[in-house]
């Protein structure tokens, strides 16, 4: 349980505090513990519509307040452009145990007030559980919006609104026959406004260098008194609902989550991450099968994030058919030996345009086979893994081919020269643009592709002799002995006692100290001499490694950009130039074991991250880890405030080098 109380909640804590609540399907509710939507993303329903696309804001807030005797109390507050506030509670505690939870113990009642989502549902459940010592009534405002999560609300015509009994149909002002939202309570009255409220001051959003005010619809107040001990219940939903379903959904909700936890056997880092694990694993219905959201609140699925980010929410968590499940399904769009990066949201053709997705899809493949021994999805898979191998060899798109002179992949250039910018779409995880061109332009041999590609040679070389196909056997291994006997030689950096990062085609190799190199210690086949191993993992703990991650440039070089603030053209300038990435906390884990042993993960690795989860599951979005933070201390938390990748790469570290819980190799690697 993530737990606050007294100093930790005064306004303005508790309006950077953020919670979040996902449906398995794409959709999500989020907010500030104080209630202010400080973010266009924050709302009690953003529903996915087309799974997990589409996503669309219709429940926005509520506005609670208690009204005893001749006080009132405002539960939630509203910031507004010219910078007032409404009144606010300060709440006794507020918590996550199972869900976000608020108590407020006032001198005439005691309140406990729960949010959740339903699992596969396109609804929130709000519930408002009252003990009084005195009469004591309940107002609920609800506030509507419909529009894409990613605008910002502006008045239209008034929704038309149906109220019956106790159930609210919102309809669409342009097709009344169309409900937009139901909303089923259990109040004694509703009272309707439907009128639009104007100039919510959306604060992150000018941080951020967006249009920050929209409007909301203010459906009316749900009432409700209590003499006695009793609760209001408020469900909103895509479709059909009644406040009966809730007891049910709330059971089942329970039971789910706590098997997750569980898994954690008391210890809280991992049951906290394990819970923060669930809300990356959707249904795509697309496909018609399982994918990886690749944070909230604003990324959908990516295929780099989803196979970078399949060991730790899937293999550590023992989701084991979900990784299967997602395994099969890019490999059943492999075209031309590459796969997808991106699904469209109207079922258009894959978009296929990374370097290096395709070899994370390998490498995720093996970690699976090291935890289920499944040879039945290699069996199935092997004519993709062959076309994988061929393509590469002889060439894919945007130039992506190995090098016959040293084995080692290149893209970008073909026939000694630059592809048109038009076509470089190929990028690499370091994929910022500002106005249309590259931040960090990697054409070339980029490290970290390479240590890609060597350890998916010697894979596929090895997968090739268990599938008993000797011709993809010897070429594989041919190919992998070259580009492994290579890999040092033509990425030593003799001068900074490290690698480079891009190897130029046509120019001087990239010295830039980025963490990118830091993979080439921590994959599964050896790539450097012990002792240059040992220089690399010295150079990236003196100058890259910080509290919450990797650093994606040296402090040292004159293009280090220290702080990720600004309009989106600033802050793209920085994504890679500086920024902190948590996921690389994986990797590293990974290569202190490797290098300097077992002894100095625990040493290193126990104490780094036992106080990065320490500090930051309390801070930006409580009990997730935040996409990104600044290179500059004190590491401000940045970015998605939920990332896949993070929060698996994190937890990978954590149970595969910290408490050792890892299979043993399927071969000898190193």
């Amino acid at each position: 349980m993530m737990e606050f109380a007294g100093n930790e909640l005064d306004f303005e804590r508790a309006t950077k505090l953020e919670w979040l609540e996902t449906n398995g399907l794409g959709g999500y509710a989020c907010g500030t513990v104080s209630g202010v939507r400080t973010r266009r993303y924050h709302g009690l329903l953003t529903a996915s519509l087309h799974p997990p696309t589409l996503r669309t804001l219709l429940f926005a807030a509520t506005e609670d307040k208690i009204l005893c005797a001749d006080k009132t109390y405002a539960l939630t507050a509203h910031l507004f452009r010219d910078g007032t506030k409404t009144a606010w509670t300060v709440p006794t505690k507020f918590a996550i145990d199972w869900s976000p939870v608020w108590t407020y113990e006032l001198t005439e009642a005691k309140i406990v007030k729960r949010v959740f989502m339903p699992h596969m549902q396109n609804a929130i459940v709000v519930r408002y559980f009252v003990q009084p010592k005195r009469k004591t009534n309940l107002l609920v405002r609800l506030f509507f919006g419909w529009r894409d999560h990613h605008w910002t609300m502006q008045p239209v015509v008034p929704f038309d609104v149906e109220i019956s009994s106790r159930k609210i149909f919102v309809r669409s002002p342009f097709k009344p026959s169309t409900c937009l939202c139901h909303f089923a309570h259990n109040g004694d009255e509703f009272r309707p406004e439907l009128n639009w409220w104007h100039n919510f001051w959306l604060t992150v959003e000018t941080e951020r260098g967006l249009d920050d005010t929209e409007s909301l619809f203010c459906i009316g107040t749900i009432v409700k008194e209590f003499d006695c001990d009793g609760h209001l219940d408020i469900v909103a939903s895509v479709e059909p609902t009644s406040v009966e379903e809730i007891a049910d959904w709330e059971a089942k909700e329970i039971e789910r989550r706590k098997r997750i936890v569980q898994k954690g056997q008391g210890d809280e880092f991992l049951s906290t991450l394990l819970l923060a694990s669930d809300a990356f694993v959707a249904f795509r219905s697309s496909t018609g099968t399982k994918t990886v959201i690749a944070g909230y609140p604003w990324f959908t699925d990516w295929g780099r994030d989803s196979l970078i980010s399949l060991s730790g929410l899937t293999l550590v968590t023992e989701r084991f058919s979900v990784a299967r499940e997602i395994l099969l399904t890019f490999a059943s769009y492999i075209s031309e030996g590459m796969v997808p990066n991106f699904f469209p949201e109207s079922g258009e053709t894959p978009t296929y345009n990374t370097v290096d997705a395709t070899l994370w899809f390998v490498i995720a493949l093996y970690r699976y086979l090291r935890y289920t021994k499944d040879e039945s999805v290699l069996n199935s898979l092997w004519s993709q893994l062959r076309e994988i191998l061929l393509c590469h060899l002889r060439g894919t798109r945007f130039g992506i081919c190995a090098d016959r002179d040293d084995g080692l992949l290149v893209w970008g250039a073909t026939n000694r020269c630059l592809m048109p910018d038009a076509q470089l779409e190929a990028l690499t995880w370091m994929d910022a643009k500002v106005w249309g061109k590259p931040v960090t332009q990697r054409i070339g041999k980029p490290v970290e592709v390479n240590a890609l590609w060597c350890n998916a040679l010697a894979i596929l070389a090895r997968l090739a002799q268990q599938v008993e196909d000797s011709e993809i056997a010897t070429l594989a291994k041919l190919w992998a002995d070259k580009a492994q006997r290579n890999f040092e030689r033509v990425f030593w950096n003799e001068s900074e006692n490290c690698l480079f990062d891009v190897i130029n085609p046509f120019g001087e190799p990239d010295p830039s100290v980025r963490c990118n190199q830091i993979l080439a210690l921590s994959l599964p086949f050896r790539l450097l001499s012990p002792e240059k191993e040992k220089a690399v993992l010295q150079k990236v703990e003196r100058e890259l490694l910080t509290s919450c991650g990797l650093r994606t440039l040296s402090p040292k070089h004159p293009k280090y950009i220290g702080r990720y603030i600004g309009p989106p053209s600033e802050r793209d300038a920085a994504y890679h130039q500086g920024t902190v990435w948590a996921w690389w906390f994986g990797p590293y884990a990974d290569a202190v074991e490797f290098v300097e042993g077992k002894k100095a993960v625990q040493s290193k690795v126990r104490h780094l991250l036992s106080k990065f989860l320490s500090n930051h599951l309390r801070e930006a979005c409580i009990g997730q880890v935040s996409e990104i933070f600044d290179g500059d201390e004190p590491h401000e938390p940045r970015g998605c405030f939920a990332q896949a990748w993070s929060v698996a790469e994190v937890l990978r570290a954590w149970v595969e080098r910290v408490l050792g819980k890892i299979p043993k190799p399927l071969w000898d690697e190193r």
